[in-house]
């Protein structure tokens, strides 16, 4: 084989790596780049606006298929009870199936539209939902029970990964986040506040993120860690984002109850899959050098968990009982309510910027979008909630919104040349 011969090879080879998520556009540019083949670096950049146009279609059919499954639940669920039942289930199964067969046909099979067929398989994952529901209405099941989103998330789990389709999967961590929000509020008969919720979420956001970077050991599947990882990255960053108000250590963490031994148990899975998860990526920084910087933002997320899991068995320690107007009430320490918010906030945005170096890096846009978004957040959240205080209010506005301009303006252009740099195939 010749040289050009090699080269060509070379070039389809990569190519068929991009398709199959193995390498990233900023990656096959650097490869191709290496050996001279400029010519086949502008067939990328073809081939990744025909990717980009094909992802905006996809996008819009899944937004119309959103719209048109709404409607159609909305309309069927208007004249519910003049249907007889059996015609109701006919109705409800028969629509779900035909919507898969008929994605499926489009997408794999005939292959004429493909992005079609992405969006109707979306679409009937949804009608799974809507036939659980409404067949728990049809047998007088009651509709809040939380085991009815874990079917729902059973039913479609393995959907996301035969019909290799990304919003499958997302819909499928949605559902799983939203059962396991119900799952704890009806465990703690609807006492549950909101520490709790952004503890499991904060653990959530972690065995997603270390999920999505085990998908790395398999070929086939490599493309799909970009959603578990933006949705761990998700909800890493609102919980932390959560942390850094006052709220949650000046009130409410001096409000907690006993959980039951259920929440005990759930927390506690949650717990031992990160800790499986955060060795297993120690395990492969270990082998591959590059994933350093996931394994840094997967363990501060960890390590700051595990310090405010610590925390609340020690609250009592940094509280006093107050007593004003015959109502008494617990009050944190002001020096420990200053030193938590310093600490998570710092943690917060080390975290952000994490985000973003990962996605600079790794030659990923949304990791680089969601840190952006989030640092942003946290800088107003801090102006209005510190700065503000510390200025007449005429000059705070005037002060803020010279800042906020300012911040938005550099941020934005920081992001274009991140971007830029991503798709332009910069070597660092």
């Amino acid at each position: 084989m010749g040289e050009d011969e090699h080269k060509a090879w070379l070039q389809e080879e990569v190519e068929d790596w991009i398709s199959e998520g193995i390498l990233d556009e900023h990656q096959a540019k650097l490869i191709l780049s290496k050996y001279g083949l400029s010519e086949a670096l502008s067939s990328t950049e073809k081939g990744s606006k025909k990717k980009d146009t094909s992802q905006l279609i996809t996008a819009l059919s899944i937004l119309g298929a959103f719209l048109i499954g709404i409607g159609a639940i909305l309309f069927v669920a208007s004249n519910w009870q003049r249907i007889p039942t059996v015609a109701k289930m006919v109705l409800l199964l028969g629509t779900t199936y035909g919507t898969y067969f008929v994605g499926w046909e489009l997408k794999f099979n005939r292959k004429t539209h493909p992005a079609m067929g992405e969006a109707l398989l979306f679409l009937a994952s949804l009608f799974v939902g809507a036939t659980i529901f409404l067949t728990a209405q049809i047998f007088h099941v009651n509709a809040n029970e939380h085991w009815l989103l874990l079917v729902w998330f059973l039913a479609i789990l393995p959907f996301g990964y035969a019909f290799r389709s990304s919003s499958i999967l997302s819909l499928n961590i949605v559902t799983f986040a939203l059962w396991t929000t119900f799952y704890i509020s009806q465990a703690r008969y609807l006492a549950l506040n909101s520490f709790e919720i952004f503890m499991l979420y904060l653990l959530l956001g972690i065995n997603l993120y270390g999920l999505g970077q085990l998908h790395l050991k398999f070929e086939r599947y490599a493309h799909f860690r970009l959603v578990h990882q933006g949705f761990g990255l998700f909800f890493i960053l609102i919980s932390y984002f959560y942390f850094s108000l006052e709220t949650p250590y000046r009130e409410i963490l001096t409000r907690l109850t006993p959980v039951s031994w259920q929440v005990q148990v759930f927390f506690l899975v949650f717990m031992i899959t990160s800790v499986l998860f955060l060795v297993s990526n120690v395990s492969m920084y270990c082998k591959v050098k590059s994933t350093k910087y996931e394994l840094i933002v997967l363990a501060l997320a960890f390590s700051g968990w595990l310090c405010t899991w610590m925390l609340t068995f020690f609250i009592d320690s940094f509280t006093t009982s107050v007593t004003e107007y015959g109502y008494t009430y617990t009050r944190m320490d002001p020096t420990i309510a200053t030193i938590l918010f310093i600490l998570f906030n710092l943690l917060f945005f080390v975290l952000s910027i994490g985000s973003i170096m990962v996605g600079y890096y790794k030659a990923t846009v949304p990791f680089v979008n969601i840190g952006m978004f989030f640092f942003v957040l946290g800088v107003l959240h801090l102006y209005f909630t510190t700065l503000y205080e510390l200025l007449p209010r005429s000059l705070a506005f005037i002060a803020g919104g010279l800042i906020l301009i300012a911040l938005g303006w550099y941020l934005e252009n920081k992001r274009r040349s991140i971007i830029s740099e991503i798709k332009g195939g910069k070597v660092l």
